[in-house]
């Protein structure tokens, strides 16, 4: 079973989930937009971690030293997979919500007055508006929303018509966790410096299916969530441009993020750790480390393509069931679909491919209130592809929707 160069049952065998069954039937994961599962090598190196060569970080024996030196290579893997000009521009988070928190709440203490603007997408998830809803409520500024088109593009004739002298950020998602369109960062980035205006990008959709190179895009910030990769869950990467991070405040004071502390005044230490306090966990970014080492030896071009051979050859099978409706026909899609149902409801064929056939996809509201407003729709069920599902799994999701629209 090869694909676009791929030994897909090779990379098959390496996830333990893959083998896992529920009633005599296997697992079919269609659900690695809310998270992925994890290949056996990040599992071992926790495991190892945890049993033989635990250690906290900054200390002087042997396995903190150990440690420390396996999280800092972590972070310039990070770099590398990100194309960022130097190690010290990556910061580890919590997650994509937590790197755009640290973002939208240093704006707020140091740049955003009122009457200042930012400008987001009617496509974004609610972690790409919620923090810039409270930037707004701290700074008197106005949250101005970019529509789209029918196709679900971005409307880049609107979007520019938002920006003037009164923007200071623009934040939006590299591609949308719903709909799957890919937005043009690259050309949204130069549109926005032409003006002097900082991007942020949320790339916690896009970095896991798609070569990502921040140069390239030209964004001033990009964030990305390690579980969604098949990394450990809680830990995430932001990315900064130097000057930046050397400007916005600190967000959380505590261990680490200190060069001197006085109980009259402390002095912050150089980004990255100023954005680090509190004891990282270590372990889990060391162990995300190797999940990049992974990634890379899989050859991340031949998994994006091989996720594009599934969405399209999903959508191809889905247009043919009549009672289905996709949301989302923009010519870039990250590897995902989603759909409602005419006469019946999404919720009710997400328990039933889950009871009868093991089958794990996501249907409700997708974490996109605004955006589901718009399209007028209650719910929409997605299916959401990676690099080790198969077509038979997509024929087999196929045969149960059809079981289900018959009864």
């Amino acid at each position: 079973m090869k694909d676009q160069g791929l030994d897909t049952q090779k990379i098959r065998n390496d996830f333990p989930m893959s083998k896992v069954e529920v009633n005599g039937k296997p697992l079919v994961y269609f659900d690695s937009a809310a998270t992925n599962q994890k290949p056996q090598v990040v599992i071992d190196r926790l495991i190892e971690l945890y049993t033989r060569q635990y250690g906290k970080t900054e200390e002087n024996h042997t396995f903190s030293k150990l440690m420390t030196s396996w999280y800092e290579e972590t972070r310039s893997k990070a770099a590398k997979f990100l194309g960022a000009k130097a190690p010290e521009e990556i910061i580890f988070t919590k997650g994509s919500t937590d790197g755009i928190n640290i973002i939208a709440n240093g704006f707020a203490k140091a740049v955003l007055k009122q009457g200042d603007e930012i400008v987001i997408s009617m496509l974004e998830h609610h972690s790409n508006i919620i923090p810039w809803q409270l930037a707004c409520q701290l700074t008197g500024a106005k949250l101005l929303v970019a529509p789209i088109k029918d196709n679900s593009e971005l409307d880049m004739d609107a979007f520019e018509s938002l920006l003037n002298d009164k923007t200071r950020i623009i934040s939006l998602a590299h591609s949308s966790n719903v709909l799957g369109t890919i937005l043009p960062v690259k050309l949204i980035c130069e549109t926005a410096h032409q003006r002097g205006i900082p991007v942020l990008i949320d790339g916690a959709q896009a970095a896991p299916h798609m070569p990502v190179s921040v140069q390239d895009i030209g964004c001033d910030f990009y964030v990305f969530s390690a579980h969604k990769m098949g990394g450990p869950a809680g830990i995430g990467v932001l990315y900064g441009k130097a000057e930046w991070l050397n400007k916005l405040p600190p967000q959380q004071g505590g261990e680490g993020m200190a060069s001197k502390v006085a109980f009259e005044e402390s002095t912050y230490s150089p980004p990255p750790k100023k954005f680090e306090a509190g004891t990282p966990p270590f372990e889990e970014i060391v162990a995300f480390g190797t999940l990049l080492d992974y990634i890379q030896e899989m050859d991340f071009p031949k998994t994006a393509a091989y996720e594009q051979e599934l969405l399209a050859y999903a959508t191809a099978k889905l247009d043919e069931i009549d009672e289905i409706l996709i949301y989302g026909r923009s010519p870039e899609k990250e590897p995902l679909v989603s759909f409602s149902l005419r006469n019946r409801d999404v919720k009710q064929l997400e328990k039933f491919l889950n009871e009868e056939y093991n089958i794990a996809v996501r249907a409700g509201l997708l974490s996109a209130q605004p955006l589901m407003e718009h399209l007028g729709v209650d719910a929409l069920l997605r299916v959401a592809f990676c690099y080790f599902n198969t077509h038979d799994e997509i024929d087999l999701l196929i045969t149960a929707i059809k079981q289900f629209l018959q009864q």
